[in-house]
């Protein structure tokens, strides 16, 4: 459902469609940013009252890049009211039914140590990677972000040139870096 007028968009069946194909990878983006499952189920939810209360209004061309660009504003609105922090744990849902005790504090270790890498990368970098980790491409990215999409393609190349100095450069095993991306990788490919 990528071009949506507003005369055949919101009937309830198709809102309802839209919500069950975009809620869950909207709430892992949503709670990346507020790191607190709380505030993104909230954020969310005040974002889909809205979008259906303003179903007449609106005109949206790419109802995916709009969700995400309104989820990360409300996110970052919701921030600035209420700052909170979550656990590692918290962040990425690594839970006890997922993985055996080792495989628990490896996967754990593996994403710690990726996230550490990302949060050195300059914001509008961090959440193109963000956004691609949540399945967009690049002219979603950039409508999402509201900037160009070769902007999008410059910030991607930097941001992963950046990632292989961090890498290259850490005293952290190789091993459980890569770990650590092809672990957040299946989570976000899995939602």
């Amino acid at each position: 459902m990528e071009l949506v007028s507003t005369a055949s968009f919101f009937d309830l069946q198709q809102f309802e469609d839209v919500f069950k194909e975009h809620y869950s990878i909207l709430f892992r983006y949503v709670k990346s940013i507020v790191k607190d499952d709380d505030q993104a189920k909230d954020v969310l939810s005040d974002l889909f009252l809205n979008l259906w209360l303003q179903k007449d209004k609106l005109q949206i061309q790419n109802i995916k890049a709009y969700l995400f660009r309104s989820a990360r504003n409300a996110a970052l609105k919701s921030l600035s009211a209420r700052s909170a922090d979550a656990s590692i744990e918290d962040c990425w849902n690594i839970t006890e039914d997922a993985f055996n005790p080792l495989e628990r504090i490896v996967a754990k270790e593996s994403v710690k140590i990726v996230e550490e890498l990302m949060n050195k990368l300059p914001t509008t970098r961090k959440e193109i990677i963000h956004l691609r980790l949540c399945g967009l491409k690049n002219h979603e990215i950039a409508k999402a972000l509201d900037i160009t999409e070769k902007k999008v393609e410059y910030n991607m190349r930097e941001a992963i040139e950046q990632l292989s100095y961090y890498m290259h450069n850490s005293n952290y095993d190789k091993a459980t870096i890569a770990g650590g991306l092809m672990l957040i990788n299946i989570i976000f490919t899995l939602i």
